[in-house]
């Protein structure tokens, strides 16, 4: 069950109708049924096992990868069910980010990290190519930190808050419209935490974005609803 705070907008980005996932045979998300907001930040808590990482995979098929997963129920995405035969997941997954719990850079320089995705999705290159990468990376708030060593450093090579940021940076230059984050600080420092923290705060204000997250504090701060899953 998910239940969330009214919203004081109107604009619905994604719905759940009655979303259940099940491994094995096993139900691990029953009939879901729950609503999430544009330029808004939801907090998804619960207990360990609730389904919580389950739903946020929903949202952009990433558990279609997962043998013998059986996905029911509808997610739309501005009206239009994102698990309807001939949906795109390249495109899908474009346009619906998503950071993991565990920092996960690529073992090339940061330049590449996040030129990656815009080069093959887009074909760009050159200047426009340096632009993505600098606009992604100061939205990440990373810029000031690594501009001067953008293609030398691999990203393998920053700290565990840095990393993270730069995945962040990395999933922001495709520009997508909505983010979703998997326990983004459950490996960070207080410090990178807080980072982090201010940054989720900051992209609600551009993007949708959806935050599992176990710290009810967290989920307190940095959201606008939070999601109970039970």
């Amino acid at each position: 069950m998910i239940a969330a705070m009214t919203p004081t907008t109107t604009k619905t980005v994604i719905q759940t109708v009655d979303l259940s996932v099940a491994y094995n045979g096993k139900l691990a998300l029953k009939a879901v049924n729950a609503q999430f907001y544009e330029n808004t930040v939801t907090a998804l808590i619960g207990p360990s096992g609730c389904g919580k990482s389950t739903l946020l995979r929903a949202l952009n098929r990433l558990n279609d990868r997962i043998p013998d997963a059986v996905t029911q129920g509808k997610v739309l995405i501005d009206g239009k069910d994102i698990y309807a035969r001939g949906v795109n997941l390249t495109r899908l997954r474009r346009e619906v980010g998503m950071v993991f719990q565990k920092p996960n850079p690529f073992p090339m320089s940061i330049f590449e990290n996040v030129a990656l995705g815009p080069r093959l999705h887009y074909g760009l290159r050159g200047r426009a190519l340096e632009e993505i990468v600098e606009d992604a990376l100061r939205k990440a708030a990373l810029w000031d930190e690594v501009k001067d060593d953008l293609k030398k450093k691999s990203g393998l090579a920053l700290s565990g808050g840095q990393q993270q940021r730069l995945c962040l940076a990395r999933m922001l230059a495709v520009q997508p419209r909505i983010l979703l984050m998997d326990e983004p600080c459950s490996a960070l420092n207080p410090i990178s935490t807080q980072e982090i923290e201010e940054l989720i705060v900051e992209l609600g204000k551009q993007y949708t974005v959806i935050v599992v997250t176990h710290n009810l504090q967290q989920a307190a701060r940095i959201s606008q609803y939070t999601g109970f899953l039970m």
